[in-house]
């Protein structure tokens, strides 16, 4: 009875073990393919805005590009609206594309992310993601920003909402111009 408690114990381990060891692999893929998009060149996407206008990132190559990775159900990503809403106006004219890209998922997405545009006033373009882009920036957290330089490289990242972001994200944007 002893031996049968101590071989079911084993096995218990060993599958715990084994478990643990697939789940640490996983996180460094998930690590791996973020680091790439944080040191090397931004994996480029083409995906349809809120109207169905497709949008490609390598075309705005000699743009300064910010890229947020956000949701509707997500209370940080609201915050940030307006602040976003300052960097695009300050620097809509200034060869900088602001870039949103909803991780909304569901029925019809698109009409959804109209409404909250208009509700709440998001002046630049809103695209859908496709369930692969955020994945190939290493996305965990939303609310979540790539700064993209000229040459289609990330230069900075912004994990979370923080307050005066639009100044932090126009001091990275400066430096790029």
């Amino acid at each position: 009875m002893r031996q049968a408690n101590l071989r079911r114990v084993k096995q218990v381990l060993v599958v715990f073990c084994l478990c643990a060891i697939a789940f640490s692999a996983a996180s460094c893929k998930r690590t791996e393919k973020s680091r790439v998009a944080e040191e090397g060149r931004a994996p480029d996407f083409t995906l349809s805005d809120v109207s169905g206008k497709k949008v490609t990132l390598s075309e705005l190559r000699g743009k300064v590009v910010l890229v947020e990775f956000w949701a509707t159900w997500c209370p940080p990503c609201k915050d940030a609206v307006p602040e976003l809403n300052k960097v695009y106006e300050k620097y809509k004219n200034k060869n900088v594309q602001v870039l949103a890209i909803s991780l909304d998922q569901g029925g019809d997405v698109a009409s959804k992310l109209n409404s909250f545009v208009k509700e709440h006033r998001i002046n630049y373009p809103v695209l859908i993601d496709d369930k692969e882009v955020n994945v190939s920036y290493g996305v965990a957290n939303v609310p979540v920003a790539f700064i993209i330089d000229k040459e289609g490289k990330v230069a900075k990242k912004h994990v979370g909402f923080m307050e005066e972001l639009s100044e932090k994200i126009s001091h990275d944007i400066e430096a790029l111009l």
